[in-house]
């Protein structure tokens, strides 16, 4: 039968679009379902079934507060982990798409799952060291927050974040937690809090969202500018003392 070329041209980007996306979920290991150690604490009277505390919605100007914390804080464990394993702190995991996810966001395409973290594989070697510490990773970079699907789109702010945290990682890698802030650590924990702001700046200022999402954008960009150096590089450090006194372990280590 003939098709016009047209016809034959879209058939063919479906085809190789649908193999994109099927070689992505693939690649995709199911991590545990962790509630992160600063989540709400589940309440069967707050919450009802645990089911519905799982697949809560975050509001995304908090999600997107978060994911500037939680970095630091995730800093803080590269670095304990690789004073712990010897593996140098820039090789134990890669920038990149996610490799891992704890779950999807359950409430159809209006709603996303979205990464807090978004860096790509572990160091295999992590795996060989020390299997526990490398479980407890890949949990710890598969936890997701459920958001509008705004907060989470890859054209939008959410797809800048993600390559700041991908391609940040060497500069991660440069703070000492294990230190004092003053006077190595500031400016390089100043350094990446100003990147992140100026991301969170020009979405807001580039009027091009709906409203529900400017407003979202607004409400995230006070929060990310209340979150101050000194603040960060504490958060750092508690990342970094969860793995030193074994508890990022204890609550993470879920197989």
């Amino acid at each position: 039968m003939y098709l016009p070329s047209s016809i034959r041209f879209t058939l063919m980007l479906s085809v190789l679009w649908l193999s994109v996306i099927v070689s992505v979920s693939g690649a995709r290991q199911k991590s545990q379902l962790v509630p992160d150690v600063a989540s709400t604490a589940y309440s069967e009277t707050l919450h009802g079934e645990r089911k519905c505390y799982n697949l809560r919605v975050r509001d995304a100007n908090q999600h997107i507060a978060t994911r500037l914390t939680r970095y630091f804080v995730f800093g803080g464990i590269l670095q304990a982990i690789a004073e712990q394993t010897q593996i140098p702190r820039e090789d134990l995991v890669s920038g990149g798409p996610s490799q891992n996810q704890d779950q999807s966001s359950g409430r159809g395409p209006k709603y996303h799952a979205a990464h807090v973290i978004r860096v790509g594989s572990i160091d295999g070697r992590l795996k060989q060291k020390n299997a526990s510490l490398n479980t407890a990773l890949q949990n710890y970079i598969g936890h997701t927050q459920n958001v509008i699907k705004a907060a989470n789109v890859w054209h939008g702010v959410a797809g800048q974040i993600d390559l700041f945290q991908s391609g940040k990682l060497s500069e991660l890698a440069k703070i000492d937690f294990g230190g004092a802030f003053e006077p190595t650590n500031r400016r390089k924990v100043e350094d990446l809090m100003t990147e992140f702001r100026k991301i969170i700046d020009t979405h807001v200022n580039s009027g091009n969202q709906a409203q529900e999402e400017q407003s979202e954008l607004d409400a995230a960009k006070i929060a990310v500018h209340c979150a101050g150096a000194s603040m960060l590089f504490e958060a750092g450090k508690e990342g970094y003392q969860m793995v030193k006194s074994g508890n990022f372990e204890t609550h993470y280590e879920k197989s």
